[in-house]
């Protein structure tokens, strides 16, 4: 509930601190009331340096570009033509039958032809018509269907018409007589009609491609450059760059300001949820959502300051920095989710630059994918080189086809300066981070890893079995957790220093004692307090020498919540059998219960290998129901509920359990003297065998070592989570040390 807590302050303050970020032109411009056509009364210069794509510029030369565009017509159709030929000897046939005609008078002829479709025949050219003799008329039709023929044969615009037809008109054949060429002149112009037509789809693809051949159109003041001078009629170009600088009236204000407040609530609140969804268990102390609160703030408000400067040096704002850090730092899953959310806050204050947003995601993505893990100095190079592979991609697409070999050149310095930038950067950060706020980075889990360490040797001298059980767990965890891209190299570091606190009393623990168990002299209760306290034992060790709150997690959190069930059965041995007068409170591990993937998997490879040791099971069959059974424990109890384990991490790890162990427990030689245990384990079908919980088969007679509950049971039936399930009589005493 607290961990939900702090991640809605996070988003309120991340919230609050882009919103007045994103918002500053608002705030801290002057406001002028200029329109296009207005007389500029006073001096405005660009108070810092800007560069910003001129729409309407570019607009008006995608205009030129699209009024250079002429119609585009379709094919001639040469039908047309054959059709309006054959109409005219249409007419012609027409024409012959009313001349053909004795019985009809001459106006009723002159009726029938004025009564012709095809064309209009005024009286005149009529009664010409009816009284040409035949030979002449048949000239005058031969005429009319050449000229139609061959003015068809060409090429007539849709709406130049009128020009083939005045063509037509003067066509007629030099040898007619003037009635003739009057009735040509007549009957010929009308049957010449458009065949090429405009082409509407064609065209306006054609203009559209011209206008997106037009390259956007960069204008560029620098800090102090007059954009409007007195006296100036200010035109749409100068009301652009006012707008573009914040100058305007103040609706232009609200609009800003609402924008600045959508994005930088869309950012708040996409990275609360994903928060609250997935890493609610790894931020569990305010201190982590500070950090990336103040880290997120801290570009953001770079890239405001710095993204306007002019030309291409926006190119070297080194966004991956970012990305490295909250990798390094969290973990790569939170890095990618961060590094979109910045690249999207990059290209709204570029201007809203779908290129400069993509940049910066690729640059920051490419990243991270190398250094999550990183325990080198020269990790953080590498993965700033392949920030710059990405860089110079986003370039290439964007850049290569439209850009001078020249200015390309220094497209790609700039996109290489800007990895080694962030990676320099990101190296700084690393350092500073680590040292103001007290966490842990990779370079601290080097430099912890050596064996060398004081609290380690201390380990060593004073509770070498103890020791060699970190290593152990240390190895089999750290398999574990790179099956399931856990960190690492901070679980194999958390597995050395788990149990630095029974250095304090070595020992009351089985894996240091040598034949003498001091717990038979004390009664169980006393016996459960000594085996618990080694954890705030440990925790008091680990501050006193500065150890990392990350590696203390580890020590507080290696046994959860559990029950030391040996001393537990002992006390109610001693209470006469009767539970009711034991409380089992008394005998449970403080916790918490791990609350991060990497500390469960230490609870879970500490349990089994001191099962292992115990027992050691050289079947496979024995290897994988001793890690089955340790496993489903802890899943039954809840202690992995707080962890962030998914079950398809459980089912690897307990692959990744077995594979290990069946190395280290290979079959061996039946030596004389275990035939008892190997017996047990066979009738058992590999399972494990009643077990002394000093970690070997409690000859008879002897009394079992009772600090064995600190890791799983080994035949314990499960109890409920909270612990409240009373244990069955016929629970075999097998309870091993871990």
């Amino acid at each position: 509930m607290i961990q939900r807590f702090y991640v809605w302050i996070f988003a309120a303050l991340l919230f609050v601190s882009l919103a007045f970020i994103l918002s500053l032109n608002a705030f801290t411009r002057e406001e002028v009331d200029l329109q296009v056509g207005d007389q500029a009364t006073e001096e405005i210069v660009a108070p810092r340096s800007l560069s910003y794509i001129s729409n309407v510029i570019t607009q008006r030369e995608r205009e030129l570009a699209i009024a250079e565009v002429g119609n585009i017509y379709q094919e001639t159709d040469r039908d047309i033509g054959r059709t309006q030929r054959a109409n005219a000897q249409k007419m012609f046939g027409f024409i012959d039958v009313v001349r053909a005609d004795n019985i009809a008078s001459i106006d009723t002829k002159l009726a029938y032809l004025s009564a012709i479709s095809f064309v209009a025949i005024e009286p005149e050219v009529a009664q010409h018509i009816v009284e040409l003799d035949q030979e002449d008329y048949e000239a005058v039709r031969l005429d009319v269907l050449r000229i139609i023929q061959e003015i068809m044969q060409e090429p007539i615009l849709e709406g130049q018409e009128s020009r083939a037809r005045q063509t037509a008109a003067r066509e007629g054949s030099f040898d007619l007589t003037p009635t003739q060429e009057q009735i040509v002149t007549a009957l010929a112009p009308p049957f010449v009609v458009a065949n090429t037509f405009f082409d509407e789809e064609a065209t306006t693809e054609a203009k559209d491609r011209a206008a997106a051949g037009v390259q956007p159109v960069e204008r560029t003041f620098t800090a102090g450059q007059p954009i409007v001078e007195v006296g100036d009629i200010v035109d749409a170009e100068d009301l652009e760059a006012l707008e573009q600088f914040g100058f305007m009236q103040p609706e232009t204000d609200v609009a800003n300001l609402a924008s600045g407040v959508i994005a930088a609530a869309l950012v708040a609140v996409l990275i609360a949820l994903y928060l609250n969804q997935f890493h609610l268990n790894l931020l569990d102390t305010a201190r982590y959502l500070f950090i990336l609160t103040i880290l997120f703030v801290l570009f953001t408000l770079g890239a405001k300051l710095l993204l306007p400067v002019p030309g291409n040096w926006t190119l070297l704002f080194p966004t991956a920095a970012l990305s490295m850090l909250i990798a390094v730092i969290f973990d790569i899953r939170m890095s990618v989710l961060i590094t979109v959310m910045l690249a999207i806050l990059v290209g709204y204050i570029g201007n809203n630059s779908l290129e400069l947003a993509v940049y910066a995601a690729a640059g920051g993505l490419m990243s991270i994918l190398t250094l999550r893990d990183a325990d080198r100095l020269n990790a953080f190079f590498r993965a700033g080189l392949l920030a710059a592979t990405g860089n110079l991609a986003v370039v290439m697409i964007f850049r290569f086809a439209l850009t001078e070999p020249i200015e390309l050149a220094q497209l790609v310095g700039l996109s290489i300066a800007n990895g080694l930038i962030a990676a320099g950067l990101t190296l700084i950060g690393f350092f500073v981070v680590g040292s103001l706020f007290g966490v842990i980075t990779t370079m601290q889990l080097q430099d912890l890893s050596r064996l060398d360490h004081p609290l380690l040797q201390e380990l060593l001298r004073r509770a070498p079995g103890t020791y060699h059980h970190s290593i152990m767990v240390a190895n089999l965890a750290e398999q574990g957790a790179e099956r399931i891209s856990a960190n690492a190299t901070l679980v194999r570091v958390g597995a050395f220093y788990h149990d630095i606190g029974k250095t304090a009393r070595p020992p009351f623990f089985t894996e240091n004692q040598d034949g003498v168990n001091p717990h038979d002299s004390l009664s169980a209760e006393s016996s459960a307090r000594i085996i618990i306290n080694h954890v705030s034992d440990g925790l008091e060790m680990a501050r006193q020498h500065r150890l990392p709150q990350r590696i203390q997690d580890f020590i507080a959190e290696h046994h959860g919540s559990r029950v030391v069930w040996g001393f537990y059965r002992k006390a109610i041995e001693e209470a006469g059998g009767d539970e009711s007068k034991v409380e089992r409170e008394r005998f449970k591990y403080m916790g918490p219960r791990p609350q991060t993937r990497e500390t469960a998997i230490v609870m879970l490879s500490d349990a089994i290998d001191a099962t292992a040791v115990a027992i050691r099971p050289n079947t496979e069959s024995g290897i994988v129901a001793l890690v089955s059974k340790t496993i489903d424990d802890h899943v039954q109890e809840g202690q992995l509920d707080d962890s962030g384990l998914t079950l398809g991490d459980i089912q690897q790890l307990r692959e990744s359990f077995i594979e290990t162990l069946k190395g280290r427990f290979h079959v061996r030689v039946r030596y004389p003297g275990n035939e008892e245990l190997v017996a047990a384990a066979e009738e058992q079908g590999g399972e494990m065998p009643a077990l002394a919980e000093g970690g070997a088969a409690t000859p008879a007679g002897t009394s079992p070592t009772p600090d064995a509950q600190e890791s799983a049971d080994a035949e314990a039936k499960p109890v409920a989570a909270n612990g409240a399930e009373p244990i069955p009589s016929d629970v075999p005493e097998a309870e091993i040390v871990s």
